[in-house]
């Protein structure tokens, strides 16, 4: 495809990561003497052929590959339109223009943490240590019992505690879940079946194990998703899984723990100020 691309009117489509810095990026990526395949010029700025895969994966979950050539060419065109814009933008200096300097510096260390954070997820995790984790697990009995439980996710602690204030009430909690979850189990009435607490998020898999059959939480459990409410409907014991049905769980957590570990060095390492936001009482 040459470079006088005929733009044919398309709605524009500004995904937040690249409509800013694709402009930025490709310049001194296409030029630098790598081996890239440049896929069309914009007054001439190259686009490579990198950037429109992961512009057709973001758009579509696809390989470029995976793709007719009628779509690989909407979307290639797509990437030619934000790169007219930011050209233009730059040139009306909104480049220079501080809020748009924050979002790029913002999207700057979001794509960078991002690939770091994949890196480690990446790296292999021996074997030798996935089976030293098991072997712990089956001691301490994390996996010698399963739970048949229920949840309702909320947005807010304050949601969740109208909803235990409404169970405190004798309202039915699958009825509440129904109404009132934001979670995939809504519809079953907040079921999650049967689970094992050491396979699930830390902070909810610990209040499952505390919990009396037929008791609900009565403080809401926070997890990265949001606000519980968890009911314990029954539990019983179970056969230790194999070491071959654990890899895939052990292989995540110890990869988990690698990536908390590696930032809580970080900060422990680094010089970090937080300034506070004056207030009148400061200057008193």
């Amino acid at each position: 495809m040459n470079a006088q691309l005929r733009l044919c009117g398309l709605v524009l489509f500004l995904p937040a990561l690249l409509a800013l810095n694709a402009c930025e990026q490709n310049a001194s990526t296409a030029d630098s003497g790598e081996d890239v395949r440049i896929v069309a010029r914009v007054n001439d700025e190259p686009i490579s052929e990198t950037m429109l895969e992961l512009h057709v994966r973001r758009r579509t979950g696809k390989s470029l590959d995976g793709i007719s050539a009628d779509k690989r060419e909407t979307l290639l065109l797509e990437l030619v339109e934000m790169a007219l814009i930011a050209q233009d933008a730059r040139s009306n200096g909104l480049a220079d223009d501080p809020r748009v300097r924050a979002r790029m510096r913002n999207m700057h260390y979001a794509v960078l943490a991002q690939a770091m954070l994949e890196d480690l997820k990446g790296r292999a995790v021996s074997e030798d240590r996935m089976r030293e984790r098991f072997n712990e697990a089956v001691a301490s009995g994390e996996h010698s019992q399963e739970f048949h439980a229920r949840h309702i996710l909320l947005r807010s602690a304050e949601e969740a505690r109208e909803v235990i204030e409404a169970l405190d009430d004798g309202a039915d909690f699958a009825r509440l879940a129904r109404e009132r979850s934001h979670g995939p189990t809504a519809s079953r009435g907040g079921d999650l079946g049967w689970v094992v607490p050491g396979e699930m998020v830390a902070t909810f898999g610990e209040a499952i194990k505390e919990l009396e059959v037929g008791e609900y939480t009565h403080e809401p459990i926070r997890t990265r998703y949001g606000h519980h409410v968890i009911k314990l409907e029954d539990r019983r014991e179970r056969e230790p899984p194999r070491f071959e049905q654990m890899t895939g769980h052990l292989r995540n957590e110890l990869a988990e723990e690698r990536i908390n570990a590696y930032v809580r060095d970080l900060r422990q390492n680094a010089d970090v100020e937080l300034y506070r936001p004056k207030n009148d009482s400061d200057s008193e």
